[in-house]
């Protein structure tokens, strides 16, 4: 059912939410929450514009390290929000 109506991808970059704190450590977790997966796109809420500069630093980083862990599926870009 899951293939037939093209949903694998976008349950395979769901994932990327999941995996959130295990990649970025509990430090980062801390201080954002991955809330939601659209079109490829992952958007991240931060608690502190301190924190958004750090992870615009960091944002190519984590991208590789979530790709890494996601099978036939890609995110293509992280929103700080």
């Amino acid at each position: 059912m899951i293939k037939k109506y093209g949903l694998e991808t976008p349950i395979e970059q769901n994932k990327a939410i999941f995996l959130w704190d295990k990649i970025v450590g509990e430090q980062i977790a801390s201080h954002t929450e991955a809330e939601k997966v659209s079109y490829g796109k992952l958007f991240v809420k931060v608690n502190s514009p301190v924190w958004r500069n750090e992870l615009i630093f960091q944002k190519e980083e984590i991208l590789n390290k979530i790709n890494k862990k996601l099978t036939n599926a890609k995110i293509n870009e992280i929103i700080l929000r």
